[in-house]
């Protein structure tokens, strides 16, 4: 099972930490922390390059924003950074992750000045993970309150002025009784951040299983500005069968441009390669994006000018 927290692994709204996000929303000329103009992103000539700021994870992540790697660091190959930090509620409304304290204001504007100092998108990510994957509560969301929950996604973006969404619901289990909904989800939110130039990407489990999984990518990467298959370690270059990345960008068919491999900064190597030589087939392929499980590179190979090389080629970053 994929977990991206300890396991396998907030922001403080001026209210309160934690408070809800009236699904009504707010304007973003009313927004304290977000104002100023549209973010000027980067011109790129590749594909996508994301990663995530955990929670858990802020003060090791503005560490390593602006280290240099030989002049291809995160501010020079990155295309996309979400904050992982939002969750919903059961009445479609969302909050504030509550597990590791406030986070304030400060801290997000921080995260987002920089993005737009450099051309990057900021994205809010709205995930699932309590104590575990909540895939009841995700679905009282998307399923049972799908306007309101788009709404306040929206909302909550043009107020702290992000970018777009980051949907990150993983449940575990045979779902696929919820794709229906999940992909109207999908679909209504997508035209409504599209409106107003914000993008939206998913992510995925990186095989039949769970939820979302492959057999949904068909119906959700027409919608969608980027899907992580979330295969991490056990997806590689020369993996068997579906663990190949070729299988990946394969199963994704047409819309293979918009899908991201799954990486994980927390290993050196894996299934028998370097992370290197794992990057090196991603730029040398030149039709898929990458996602990095996350943005602290808690593993040494990760803040290394080489590696990061090779990312900006995958980009295409100028």
């Amino acid at each position: 099972m994929h977990s991206r927290f300890p396991v396998f692994a907030a922001i403080a709204l001026a209210a309160a930490p934690g408070s809800l996000i009236p699904i009504g929303g707010v304007h973003a000329e009313n927004a304290e922390t977000g104002g100023g103009p549209p973010a000027r992103h980067a011109s790129f000539s590749g594909h996508p390059v994301m990663t995530w700021v955990p929670a858990y994870g802020i003060e090791k992540v503005k560490a390593r924003l602006d280290e240099s790697f030989g002049g291809n660091g995160l501010q020079n190959a990155l295309t996309h950074l979400a904050l992982q930090f939002w969750i919903p509620a059961a009445d479609g409304s969302i909050t504030t992750t509550p597990k590791y304290g406030a986070i304030s204001d400060e801290t997000i504007s921080l995260f987002i000045r920089w993005g737009r100092a450099h051309g990057i998108r900021v994205m809010l990510c709205v995930h699932n993970a309590l104590e575990s994957w909540d895939w009841s509560l995700a679905r009282s969301a998307f399923a049972d309150h799908p306007k309101e929950f788009a709404d306040a996604l929206v909302a909550e973006a043009d107020r702290r002025g992000l970018d777009g969404v980051d949907i990150d619901f993983e449940g575990n289990g045979s779902l696929d009784d919820d794709k229906d909904a999940f992909v109207n989800f999908v679909r209504d939110l997508s035209g409504k951040l599209h409106a107003r130039g914000k993008q939206l990407t998913v992510d995925s489990f990186a095989y039949r299983w769970n939820a979302p999984n492959q057999t949904w990518w068909q119906d959700l990467l027409p919608l969608v500005d980027g899907l992580t298959s979330m295969g991490y370690a056990d997806t590689g270059l020369d993996g068997e069968d579906w663990r190949a990345y070729a299988s990946q960008k394969a199963a994704a068919g047409a819309d293979a441009a918009k899908l991201l491999i799954g990486v994980p900064s927390n290993k050196d190597e894996w299934r028998n390669h370097p992370a290197l030589d794992q990057m090196d087939w991603i730029a040398a392929d030149g039709g898929v994006g990458a996602a990095i499980w996350d943005a602290q590179l808690n593993a040494p190979a990760w803040r290394q000018d080489d590696i990061w090389a090779e990312i900006r080629k995958i980009s295409g970053r100028k």
